[in-house]
């Protein structure tokens, strides 16, 4: 089983958001996106659909557009790799990451990825500037 830092954690979801086109090759940042997506769910809490749903629609707006991944995609997603489970009868989902291939660092639960995407948009509007006055003279 192989472990995600929070490093590491920060440095592939940022290259992941920026970067992917698609739904990433690797294992490894696919399972920093789908552990990314469970971030506001709450461990062994039972969510009916339109609740997931409106959660992960949620994230996938503000970190999924780039990848073209929808909520609907994502969920499946979720449910294929047992970050959450699907009850019988359909009508509710539950967040589990019990036995998952990847374990994370228990820091990255309370990361603020809006301000870390928020703080990759800065440093790179930063660097924009600084190649543009360089540029200039």
């Amino acid at each position: 089983m192989e472990h995600v830092s929070e490093a590491l954690f920060r440095k592939r979801f940022v290259f992941i958001v920026f970067g992917a086109r698609d739904l990433p090759k690797k294992r490894r940042d696919r399972h920093i996106l789908f552990f990314s997506a469970t971030l506001e769910l709450e461990h062994h809490q039972q969510y009916r659909e339109q609740e997931l749903n409106d959660c992960l629609r949620r994230w996938s707006q503000r970190f999924g557009d780039g990848m073209n991944l929808d909520h609907v995609s994502l969920r499946r997603n979720l449910v294929d790799e047992g970050y959450i489970v699907r009850d019988p009868a359909g009508a509710s989902y539950e967040l589990v990451r019990d036995d998952l291939s990847y374990t994370f660092d228990p820091s990255i639960q309370s990361l603020d990825l809006d301000a870390l995407i928020d703080e990759e948009k800065a440093i790179r509007e930063k660097r924009k500037q600084e190649r543009l006055k360089r540029n200039r003279n």
